[in-house]
């Protein structure tokens, strides 16, 4: 009876609230993808992994400079303009039932980096199921005025695609300005400076890393998340990101 119901209620709510493209704003038959086929296929995916500094593509997952001590996993491009509009509803407008479609779309992208679940990075591979994952956290006032972490879904979704562990060792213990409104990198280095802490650090020793963010900009927040993950101890860091701007 309780099932009928709530068909029932779903149907009338599709009446008089037809679902509607996010980006174009044209009738889903699918109510539950918020995207319609046209716009998710148009969203153009990247194919390889990046220096965090440069923003050099690494062909071939070769590490061919030495700007950095990670390597940047980007799907999209924060210039793509249907990917940015989904990711803001996301990430500002509360849309928490996106996760699925954001997970999906790292999914593809994470296929065009692994063979046979494995990364390839130079002459070496490894296997994702050799990482943990970490989402980059919130402040916890910051979480509960969004009501979510969006890393943390995102994180989450991963977990479960590959069965890897998320290890939630890394506090943001300053509830500093938000990083999109500065302006410029020197303003967003001062910003996120010594804003984390890691706790049970021994979790994390020797560890291979999968570090979670929703978009890269100018890399200050991640850069300060890898630089004291490698102060307790961790070895490869991968951070792995929706889009990168």
């Amino acid at each position: 009876m309780i099932n009928l119901l709530v068909k029932i209620k779903n149907v009338v709510l599709d009446i008089l609230f037809p679902p509607i493209c996010l980006n174009c704003q044209k009738y889903l038959n699918q109510p539950n993808n918020f995207l319609c086929a046209n716009c998710y296929s148009s969203i153009q995916l990247n194919s390889s992994l990046f220096c965090p500094v440069c923003n050099l593509r690494l062909a071939e997952n070769k590490k061919i400079c030495s700007h950095s001590k990670y390597f940047l996993a980007a799907a999209g491009n924060y210039n793509d303009q249907i990917f940015r509009n989904i990711i803001h509803y996301f990430k500002y407008e509360s849309f928490e039932n996106l996760t699925p479609v954001l997970t999906e779309i790292i999914f593809k992208y994470l296929d065009f980096l692994m063979e046979n679940g494995k990364f390839k990075i130079g002459k070496s591979k490894f296997g994702i199921k050799n990482f943990a994952i970490i989402p980059i956290p919130l402040h916890y006032r910051r979480e509960k005025q969004r009501g979510f972490n969006q890393s943390k879904l995102l994180a989450n979704g991963i977990s479960k695609k590959f069965n890897i562990r998320i290890i939630e060792c890394l506090k943001r213990i300053k509830n500093n300005y938000p990083q999109a409104k500065l302006k410029n990198n020197d303003e967003r280095e001062k910003n996120i400076n010594s804003c984390f802490k890691i706790i049970n650090p021994e979790m994390i020793k020797n560890k291979n890393i999968l570090l979670i963010d929703d978009v890269f900009t100018s890399g200050a927040t991640m850069n300060e998340a890898v630089k004291i993950l490698k102060e307790n101890g961790c070895r490869r860091i991968i951070a792995l990101v929706l889009a990168k701007a």
